[in-house]
């Protein structure tokens, strides 16, 4: 389904499919993967370009998940002025925990939330994990382009298009099973312990 998207509308559909990935909370896939995966299945795209419009997609969805989380926090009894005065002591700590979350596999949502329900710059909030997505979505359409020019060389056509539909599915896989946020849980661990 998504592939028909993006061969039918090109840059548009690789906006609209990445757009689509980033709206659903918690579960959307790596913008570099998603980034990667356009610019492997279409080389012919450029993968600046690409990984532009993957990471303004993902920004405008998370920026709606920023302004639900804003508005749930105007609902809130008696600490909508707390949270506002939070927001604002955050200053630019907070861009600069948006911008890692955006350049990283590191869960977003999390951070996400939070910044909305505290009433954090939109503004800077925006700016920082537009920064952060595009930094790694170009990243993964750069990569994504150079797999796929690759594996043409090494492949027929024929055999390319299995071979693509094959890695895809495995890193579908792995991406499913690999609980992100415990693995960074456990590097911060080991990160303490090897201080000591």
């Amino acid at each position: 389904m998504f592939e028909d998207i993006l061969t039918t509308y090109g840059y548009l559909g690789v906006f609209l499919v990445s757009l689509a990935v980033n709206l659903i909370p918690f579960t959307s896939p790596s913008n570099l993967v998603v980034a990667g995966a356009a610019a492997f299945l279409f080389p012919m795209m450029h993968p600046l370009s690409v990984g532009l419009i993957v990471a303004v997609a993902a920004t405008i969805a998370k920026t709606a998940h920023y302004y639900v989380a804003a508005y749930v926090g105007t609902k809130t009894t008696g600490s909508t002025k707390k949270l506002e005065s939070y927001g604002r002591s955050l200053g630019r700590w907070g861009a600069l925990a948006v911008f890692v979350a955006a350049a990283t596999p590191i869960p977003d949502d999390p951070l996400v939330i939070p910044l909305g329900l505290t009433r954090y710059s939109p503004a800077k909030f925006f700016v920082a994990y537009l920064l952060g997505k595009a930094l790694v979505s170009v990243a993964g359409a750069y990569i994504g382009r150079q797999s796929a020019l690759t594996f043409e060389t090494i492949f027929p056509s024929n055999e390319y298009v299995i071979v693509s539909a094959v890695l895809s599915v495995l890193l579908a896989s792995v991406l499913i099973k690999a609980d992100v946020g415990k693995l960074v849980s456990r590097f911060r661990k080991a990160i303490r312990k090897s201080r000591r």
